[in-house]
């Protein structure tokens, strides 16, 4: 029985996900339905509503995937601890992660009606922002809130200005621009 949890179950998620990426390299994301994904996942409707709400649910849980894979990433590099948070190597890591799946974030990217904070982020907000905030002499958690959505901000347009250019600017280049605009509270 194909049930949550199961390998088969599993499996066909990858499969429709397969298949949301591959529509995403071929048309606008406007214009991909439930139906297409179900065609070129060859499953039913009610196979992709057994595993996800709408296709938004979808992007979500693939968001959620991909974050964790980038994770991964930065613990097989070492790069765990908070003070390599804003090193150009975390960075490079990061924009080769988003390069590798860049059709996937131009979409995420155009999409996006809030910052990824309540998606995974609260660490950075407590171990990293709030810490180094204090250490800056600002005790507002407020005013420290400004200062982390500018960082936000100015990150997530500089990436969709990125992927929207098809990742040619080099990620080693991008790093160092990166670090460069960090404010100056947060190094």
């Amino acid at each position: 029985m194909n049930v949550k949890n199961n390998r088969r179950f599993h499996d066909t998620e990858i499969s429709m996900e397969a298949a949301m990426l591959d529509l995403m390299k071929e048309m606008e994301f406007e214009k991909i339905t439930v139906k297409k994904i179900c065609e070129r996942a060859q499953v039913n409707r009610s196979t992709f509503y057994a595993h996800f709400m709408d296709i938004y649910d979808m992007m979500d849980k693939m968001e959620q995937e991909l974050g964790k894979e980038l994770l991964n990433s930065y613990l097989e590099h070492n790069l765990p601890e908070e003070r390599t948070m804003f090193s150009i190597q975390s960075f490079h890591l990061f924009l080769q992660h988003i390069k590798k799946h860049h059709y996937f974030y131009k979409i995420n990217l155009k999409t996006r009606k809030e910052f990824p904070l309540k998606q995974g982020y609260e660490c950075m907000w407590n171990d990293i922002i709030k810490l180094r905030c204090e250490q800056a002499g600002i005790s507002s958690e407020e005013d420290m809130m400004y200062y982390f959505i500018y960082f936000q901000a100015g990150f997530t347009m500089l990436l969709k200005h990125w992927v929207d250019t098809d990742c040619k600017e080099e990620e080693e280049k991008l790093a160092e621009i990166i670090e460069n605009c960090i404010p100056s509270v947060l190094k």
